[in-house]
């Protein structure tokens, strides 16, 4: 059995609305089977769509990295590569605002001046 993985399944009734329930399951068939018996319980399950329909199962899955500042700074210095880093670079920087007290780039939002 694999690891319990936060999901979100949803169901769209005869009417159009979307019902959605979070569940933690380690399989696809968990997931459909712990939302259905939430589902079942509300009111609204009364109707035969929620027997013949279709369940969504979203996997949520987050991916967590650590940067050093340093050496994002240093890959936004360089030059050269390959074309899709530099126009990745590129792209990156134009995104970046610049502080004018300091003269650098900063990383952030570009502010609604």
């Amino acid at each position: 059995m694999g690891q319990s993985r936060r999901c979100l399944v949803s169901f769209r009734d005869e009417e159009g609305v979307k019902h959605i329930a979070e569940v933690l399951a380690a399989s696809l068939y968990e997931a459909g089977a712990v939302a259905l018996q939430q589902f079942r319980r509300s009111d609204w399950s009364r109707e035969a769509s929620l027997d013949t329909g279709i369940l969504r199962v979203e996997v949520c899955e987050s991916t967590f990295y650590n940067v050093r500042v340093a050496e994002l700074e240093d890959w936004l210095k360089r030059s050269g590569g390959k074309p899709s880093e530099v126009a990745l670079r590129q792209k990156v920087r134009s995104g970046l605002t610049i502080d004018k007290n300091r003269g650098d780039k900063n990383l952030g939002h570009r502010g609604l001046d």
